[in-house]
């Protein structure tokens, strides 16, 4: 199975320039099963802005339908969703046969006031596709390991990401932790560029192996699509020899 990770430099709450883009970009991507976009391609990462960005979210959803029947592949990317008086940063999964899944993201970035704007989600998502279990994530969620704790069995772990470039480390040390720990693939998925608050991004997009080797990244800084083998019978293998996951604490999660 292959996986292409697509880092991009976005256009600031510019949906339709986006999707311009994007389709442009995926138009150069050949034979992936999957496509991973980055958080809120289709406008970048705004929260002042969300009134405006969020009418156009069955467009985008609608694109990300039509990507993924022109590829024959699983389109997943997050976007800003309105829905019964809340606001949600929304994660798609759009497959080839039409269906969608969302998950909306859990932990929002309190620092930046992220809480203020959105509405947290409290379900994980955990799906097949083509005999591979994936669970997506939204960037912040990638620093807490229990609510990414791989108890579903799933095999990738997915997340998308507007991460700024003063934390770059963290970012790469995390996304080969959630690998390690969770005996997984991890794709990471960031954009480029500066957005329009100022905030710098330097992409370090990647595919980890679940023993945290890179076995794809784009270069920093680049506007780029990268393509990575996922081997599930490796996989398979890998835990059998090494059962970590077997010795993992059983927990509930409450609300």
């Amino acid at each position: 199975m292959k996986v292409a990770i697509v880092q991009a430099r976005l256009e600031w709450e510019n949906v339709p320039l986006n999707l311009k883009f994007f389709n442009k970009r995926l138009s150069e991507v050949n034979g992936a099963d999957i496509i991973v976009l980055p958080e809120m391609f289709a406008s970048g990462f705004t929260m002042a802005g969300k009134g405006q960005v969020a009418p156009f979210y069955e467009a985008v959803n609608q694109c990300m339908q039509d990507w993924a029947d022109e590829k024959d592949a699983l389109i997943m990317g997050s976007t800003i969703c309105y829905e019964d008086g809340h606001y949600f940063n929304r994660l798609l999964a759009a497959f080839p046969d039409g269906r969608v899944l969302h998950y909306d993201k859990r932990h929002r970035f309190t620092m930046g006031k992220e809480d203020e704007h959105f509405t947290a989600g409290h379900e994980l998502l955990v799906f097949e596709y083509k005999g591979m279990k994936i669970a997506p994530f939204i960037c912040y969620d990638l620093r807490f390991p229990v609510w990414s704790r791989n108890t579903s069995e799933y095999d990738m772990a997915v997340y998308v990401a507007n991460w700024p470039e003063s934390r770059r480390e963290p970012w790469q040390i995390l996304l080969k932790a959630r690998a390690i720990e969770n005996q997984c693939y991890v794709v990471g998925v960031n954009c480029v560029g500066e957005d329009g608050i100022g905030l710098r991004y330097s992409g370090d997009s990647m595919v980890i192996s679940p023993r945290g080797e890179i076995l794809a990244a784009c270069e920093p800084y680049a506007d780029e699509v990268r393509q990575a083998d996922i081997d599930l019978e490796a996989l398979e293998e890998f835990r059998d020899k090494f059962p970590v996951l077997e010795d993992r604490d059983e927990f509930t999660i409450e609300e």
